[in-house]
């Protein structure tokens, strides 16, 4: 089985090597827990180490976000997109409602298709799916374009990270997310004496042993790492 490296320090060795791939990679937690980070780190890395061509896909959001990310994590991430190994991509959510489930499906999959082909996009990230499925209003319908969506990236040779909101001790608003998914990572706070600490657990990884257990996460000036000690 072929793996690529998550970019996260400590946690290819908790998955045998990285991400199976391709595959598709549910990210899930509360606001504020690192999963925009871990996307945009999970592109970066593989972008300036390894030369392999990703892609974001901003469903919310604001531009400078990602600016402001570069500047504190240090990652020259204009340099990639002039070498043709990023490209940003960017939808408004409020245009979701105007399709019907056929014309968004065909709408979306076909200019990821373009663009995949266009830079050999190793990498894809999505951010966040959440608004999706709220356009839609349908559990059903939002779980069949999930399914098209992520056949197509695996079909492309992508491994792609599903950024997606998580609501109260649910997975995710919607909980279909985690079923078509080949992976599931959870980014979360755990309460210690007083203080909120950053975790990270596994909750499912395809054909992949792994620890089930919580790993505290910190924030260096490299970006998200597992903290030292627990890995």
């Amino acid at each position: 089985m072929e793996r690529i490296k998550t970019g996260v320090e400590g946690l290819d060795y908790l998955l045998e090597g990285g991400f199976p791939h391709p595959s598709s990679v549910l990210i899930t937690g509360p606001p504020g827990s690192g999963k925009t980070i871990l996307g945009l780190q999970f592109l970066y890395e593989g972008a300036s180490k390894y030369k392999e061509p990703g892609l974001l896909i901003n469903m919310e959001g604001f531009p400078n976000e990602i600016s402001w990310y570069a500047e504190v994590f240090d990652w020259d991430l204009g340099a990639l997109q002039q070498k043709g190994l990023l490209i940003f991509s960017s939808y408004d959510p409020a245009e979701f409602e105007k399709f019907e489930l056929r014309t968004l499906h065909s709408e979306i999959i076909i200019q990821l298709q373009r663009v995949i082909k266009q830079i050999k996009a190793k990498r894809v990230v999505i951010d966040s799916i959440t608004p999706l499925g709220q356009a839609l209003k349908d559990k059903a319908k939002f779980r069949t374009l999930l399914y098209y969506l992520s056949k197509a990236l695996k079909e492309n040779g992508c491994t792609s990270l599903f950024i997606a909101e998580k609501v109260d001790e649910k997975d995710t608003e919607f909980q279909v997310e985690s079923f078509l998914m080949d992976g599931v990572i959870e980014l979360n706070f755990t309460a210690r004496a007083d203080v909120l600490e950053n975790t990270l657990m596994i909750k499912k990884m395809v054909a992949t042993k792994f620890p089930r257990s919580k790993y505290l996460i910190d924030f260096s000036e490299k970006g998200i790492r597992l903290a030292t000690g627990y890995y």
